[in-house]
């Protein structure tokens, strides 16, 4: 019996090889001649970077990750065989600053003298569709489904309070922040956002409203007025979307297709960007770094949570790598591409002091995406230079910490009775049983201040501010990319394109010099996958992710609430 086991693994471990080896022997869509239509559907959540192996002859079809997109686009837009693009969307499954960064993608294509064409299934089917409607509105034509929606009513935020269960549970709190904006606390010690975190989160909603009035309007050909009239008077049916300028034309998938024929005197191919784009680089001569770190901050490795899908970028990952970088004499420069929320204060601290040791050595341009706030802008802050694009959600430079008081929920609810000793005055400090004593509140209001005051610190020497001027926009309140331009917090609006220019420009590389780029953390290798302990790749324990993680604590974090994250990232 064990031995046909092994026989039978060892059979499915060939068979695994020899399929990943003819799959990448037929991935040749970028060199085969004549012309290609470049094709792209977008139906799953895209991430900037998958570290996790990517076995795409299980299921073939379009990039996962915006570093594939902007692989694949990159090359496409300057192959002269290359027609244009055709992109289907299904659901637009990101933020607004991916989608800012796959609107310059498309932008780009057309600026090479390519069409970009779109078929939208809906502008959101019962959702809101104002996200994938500012996608494709870059599009130069757009084709809609006949019962398709045109779902475009704008921005909606709505956060949830726990202060009305936690009291019905006898549950209380202790919390504390530095920064009148930083609410993180405020989900489960309020009833409704306070006047501060309300005006704070206003003012982002107000300047993400503008730049898609703006940017459709453009885009579109039509007043500003007009497209906040539009807005006003959706949901809109295809017919009326048609008839308003907002489509090109409706029709179904089949009839798309065979309109794509139109541009070309003989019959094109149609080329999916994952067969196109090809899979490696050259590593000779000078290049550039990309290094990924998306997800909350977390002492320790990467890793993603198996039940939640809830990414983490480790102190240890990202300073393992970035010592390597700095070592490497072939690496010219490194973007650091953001998209976090925040985290921890210590892993945040740790990290970016391995983000000054390698600045020393050679340029480091931040790149941020849909979010690099709080523990995410803290780690930006001493960069040779920082790219966020016009919607990106980012500042935040304050701390919030504190712990649930579970005494009377323990003892009148769960008739759990305590019988505690302690050895140490503040022996009990952690303790979730009881407040902090009057005492003990003042140490951890110093502790909390320490934290802000390094905080505030970083930031006034990396963007050359003086203390008064950071605390002024800091004090916890998170701003858009393009607020964050008018008050010093970033240096250039735009996505990695943007960020590549400059770490290009900053370590004394010429514009038409042709430079690799490589991606990191390297993915597994296949054999990596099938011999190695993949616990940083694929996951974190559960009790860790799904139990200490999901509540906040004594230690202090520097993290934006997951409320406010849903309000402004996700429209749908």
């Amino acid at each position: 019996m064990k031995r046909l086991l092994v026989i039978f693994v060892l059979l499915l471990f060939f068979a695994v090889v020899i399929a990943t080896v003819g799959v990448l022997l037929s991935r040749g869509g970028a060199t085969l001649p004549g012309e290609k239509i470049i094709t792209l559907q977008l139906d799953r959540p895209l991430h900037d970077y998958l570290e996790a192996p990517s076995f795409s002859w299980i299921r073939r079809g379009s990039p996962q990750s915006l570093a594939d997109l902007w692989i694949g686009l990159t090359q496409a837009r300057n192959d002269p065989q290359v027609l244009g693009l055709s992109l289907y969307l299904s659901n637009a499954r990101f933020g607004f600053g991916k989608a800012q960064e796959l609107r310059s993608l498309l932008q780009s294509f057309r600026q090479s003298d390519k069409f970009v064409k779109c078929f939208l299934e809906t502008a959101g089917e019962g959702t809101n569709g104002t996200l994938a409607y500012y996608l494709v509105s870059a599009c130069d034509h757009i084709t809609l489904a006949p019962l398709g929606d045109m779902n475009l009513v704008g921005l909606y935020s709505d956060a949830y309070f726990l202060r009305g269960t936690l009291d019905k549970l006898k549950i209380e709190t202790d919390f504390s922040h530095a920064g009148q904006y930083k609410s993180a606390a405020e989900q489960f010690t309020n009833t409704a956002h306070s006047p501060a975190a309300e005006e704070a989160l206003s003012s982002v909603l107000d300047d993400l409203f503008s730049q898609i009035v703006s940017a459709i309007a453009e885009d579109r050909d039509l007043t500003p007025e007009t497209v906040r009239d539009l807005i006003d008077r959706a949901p809109l049916t295809a017919e009326e979307a048609l008839k308003e300028g907002l489509v090109d034309s409706l029709g179904y998938p089949d009839e798309y297709e065979e309109s794509l024929s139109d541009f070309s005197t003989e019959e094109p191919r149609l080329v999916s960007l994952s067969d196109y784009a090809s899979p490696g680089r050259s590593p000779t001569g000078d290049r550039v770094a990309v290094v990924f770190a998306q997800g909350t901050i977390v002492r320790g490795s990467n890793g993603t949570d198996p039940w939640s899908q809830q990414r983490y970028v480790g102190s240890e990952t990202l300073a393992t790598i970035l010592r390597e970088l700095a070592e490497d004499s072939g690496v010219a420069a490194v973007v650091l591409r953001i998209d976090s929320p925040g985290g921890s204060a210590l892993a945040s601290d740790l990290m970016l002091r391995e983000v000054v040791r390698l600045a020393e050595r050679k340029p480091v341009v931040v790149s941020m995406s849909d979010v690099a706030a709080s523990g995410g802008y803290y780690i930006a802050s001493k960069a040779s230079g920082i790219v966020a694009e016009p919607a990106t959600i980012t500042g935040s430079i304050g701390v919030v910490g504190g712990k649930f008081v579970l005494r009377q929920f323990q003892e009148d609810l769960l008739g759990i009775t305590h019988d505690t000793l302690k050895r140490g005055a503040n022996a009990d400090f952690f303790s979730t049983l009881d407040h902090f004593s009057p005492q003990q509140a003042e140490l951890y209001e110093r502790l909390m201040l320490r934290i802000y005051e390094a905080f505030v610190g970083h930031v006034a020497d990396g963007r050359e501010m003086t203390r008064e001027a950071v605390d002024t926009v800091a004090q916890g309140r998170i701003w858009t990319g393009r607020q964050a331009l008018e008050h010093g917090l970033v240096d250039q609006l735009g996505g990695l394109d943007t960020a590549l220019d400059l770490a290009r420009q900053k370590a004394g590389l010429k514009p038409e010099e042709a430079t690799a780029i490589d991606f990191y953390p390297r993915p597994p290798s296949l054999m990596d996958f099938l011999s190695r302990n993949l616990e940083p790749f694929l996951g974190r324990p559960s009790a860790e992710s799904l139990l200490l993680r999901s509540l906040p604590s004594a230690p202090m974090p520097l993290e934006l609430p997951p409320e406010l994250l849903e309000s402004v990232l996700a429209v749908d």
